[in-house]
């Protein structure tokens, strides 16, 4: 059960053709769900008059040092979640959100990848596939 596509079993039933054509046009619509969002809460406009003002006020920054702000940005608020005080939310935001890259990274790969029996999936992809669902479970 860890270790078979359940993608590649499913394509008996439903033609991979069909989940590949779902999967894209679940892509389109979160992005154009996102951009309608953004266009209906103002928040790209928010963000830019921020940005204008914030430079406007302040000094320019260099090249090398708006690099060392940006790689410190990712590393700390985005990959370790640092924005969180509370090492319990912490803890459930981290697995919740690399539980579900796992899980849709493994579900591409596994969709357009490996989606008939006749192409063999390796077998860490089914088990990573569930160890991402976990993750967002447990998260």
């Amino acid at each position: 059960m860890f270790t078979s596509n359940p993608f590649a079993e499913l394509s008996s039933t439903i033609s991979p053709d069909i989940m590949q054509a779902y999967v894209v046009v679940m892509i389109i619509l979160v992005v154009g769900g996102t951009l309608l969002d953004m266009d209906h809460k103002k928040s790209a406009k928010y963000f830019f008059q921020n940005w204008r003002k914030s430079k406007a006020q302040g000094t320019d920054v260099g090249g090398g040092e708006l690099v060392s702000i940006a790689v410190q940005t990712v590393v700390v608020d985005a990959m370790a979640s640092g924005e969180f005080c509370n090492q319990r939310r912490r803890i459930s935001h981290l697995l919740t959100m690399y539980g579900f890259v796992i899980y849709v990274a493994t579900s591409a790969i596994m969709i357009f990848a490996y989606s008939t029996p006749a192409a063999p999936t390796p077998d860490i992809l089914p088990q990573l596939w569930h160890i991402g669902a976990l993750m967002v479970c447990v998260g």
